[in-house]
């Protein structure tokens, strides 16, 4: 699953990945407006771990008792 993850990460933050003609990834602030294009993934990814880790240990507390 770890392996997993961190393969459509890094897929996802390539910067010449699907890249267009007229994308220019020679600017500045091209790295800044793909980390902002692909920050929203990275939130969700965030929040769906804690969520499953959140449930794992409540289920895990409620068996104990």
């Amino acid at each position: 699953m770890y392996r997993l993850g961190i393969l459509i990460l890094t897929s996802l933050i390539s910067s010449f990945t699907l890249a267009h003609p007229g994308h220019d990834h020679d600017s500045i602030t091209s790295g800044l407006v793909h980390f902002f294009w692909v920050l929203p993934a990275i939130v969700a990814v965030g929040l769906f771990v804690y969520y499953k880790r959140k449930v794992a240990l409540m289920s895990k507390e409620k068996s104990q008792k």
